[in-house]
């Protein structure tokens, strides 16, 4: 579906001025830099992008979380620096695969809250995405496959290609 609906989109406007910038900030913290993509899943590459419910910049972070990863909240709110905010970004989604051990799983507590995956993992006595993804949110079960059919799209990397952090 994800697929299918992205073929035909336009990249995201902002997207070719960030993206050197966003992969070497991803690159330095041993990620894979085409992980960067995951930006069009949050914010369409707008920096200034506020959620709702409260999460701010191009990685959409929440404000326990950034204050976590060590980004400024209160006025000037530091998740709306590109470079910050993608570098923060990069250190959560390493912590994350260090503790989930794959991307799905990964992507989904980003999205999720990694307590809810744990949880939700435990509770089915499960091991995988797939496992769990009927017992998350719709939005998580929802924003995986959408995340990982931008990277197919956007960057050429097939679902489970992605290499793991260095």
């Amino acid at each position: 579906l994800w697929m299918a609906r992205l073929k035909g989109r336009p990249m995201p406007r902002r997207a070719p001025m960030l993206l050197p910038q966003l992969r070497a900030v991803f690159a330095a913290e041993g990620l894979p830099p085409d992980l960067v993509w995951l930006a069009e899943a949050e914010s369409t590459f707008n920096p200034e992008a506020v959620s709702p419910v409260g999460a701010k910049g191009l990685f959409q972070l929440m404000p326990a979380t950034a204050r976590e990863l060590g980004l400024r909240t209160m006025f000037p709110d530091e998740r709306g620096d590109p470079v910050k905010n993608a570098r923060a970004a990069a250190r959560y989604l390493r912590q994350l695969h260090g503790r989930f051990g794959d991307w799905p799983l990964t992507l989904a507590a980003y999205n999720a809250g990694p307590g809810r995956v744990r949880r939700t993992l435990t509770a089915k006595n499960a091991k995988t995405f797939t496992d769990i993804s009927a017992h998350l949110p719709a939005e998580t079960r929802m924003y995986v496959p959408k995340v990982l059919a931008i990277l197919a799209t956007r960057a050429g990397i097939a679902p489970g290609r992605l290499p793991p952090p260095r």
